[in-house]
């Protein structure tokens, strides 16, 4: 007897699979078979794999204000922590899954032209936002960076993305204003 599939269910492994494969394991057989399920459990939900690319690099272009939205209210240095620790939680749904990987995302870019393109828009339109939103822009592109460097190292050591949380607090740390280490970027 087949499992009664969602899409949800679908999309998680999708996501799990371009974590730990890149987009060549985003393969609607490797998915099914992965869940225990047949190919045509996956054309229910979808209407091939195109879509489900499509779906999976929306998704992620399309995070940042539902991210915002969960800084809630304070000052931009309360907003900064709060964001700090929201990406440490984030990094360990996306190993699960549940949520979409930057580093998929990147590692998807750099062997996809086209997705590259979206990928540095959608950059640039986060960088924005998080000035806006957080201010000290010099701070704010000094995290990015860290934040991208510890993603291309997860996606080539895979061990190290269980250190995030110790990384995540040295940046709260060092990039707080309150910080010894504080400077105005």
């Amino acid at each position: 007897m087949e499992r009664d599939l969602k899409r949800e269910d679908w999309l998680r492994q999708a996501r799990r699979a371009l974590l730990g494969g890149g987009v060549e394991a985003v393969r609607v057989e490797k998915l099914a078979r992965s869940l225990s399920v047949t190919k045509g459990s996956f054309y229910w939900h979808f209407k091939g794999r195109k879509e489900l690319l499509e779906l999976l690099l929306h998704e992620w272009e399309n995070e940042v204000p539902e991210i915002l939205e969960q800084l809630g209210p304070g000052s931009a240095e309360g907003k900064f922590q709060a964001l700090v620790r929201l990406l440490e939680r984030r990094a360990r749904l996306s190993e699960e899954g549940k949520v979409p990987s930057d580093a998929a995302i990147f590692a998807w870019a750099s062997v996809d032209p086209a997705v590259a393109r979206r990928v540095n828009r959608a950059e640039e339109g986060r960088l924005r936002l998080l000035k806006r939103i957080l201010g000290r822009g010099g701070r704010i592109e000094l995290f990015y960076l860290v934040w991208l460097g510890f993603v291309a190292r997860g996606q080539r050591v895979p061990a190290t993305r269980r250190r995030f949380p110790e990384i995540a607090r040295m940046m709260r740390r060092l990039l707080s204003t309150s910080g010894r280490g504080s400077t105005d970027l």
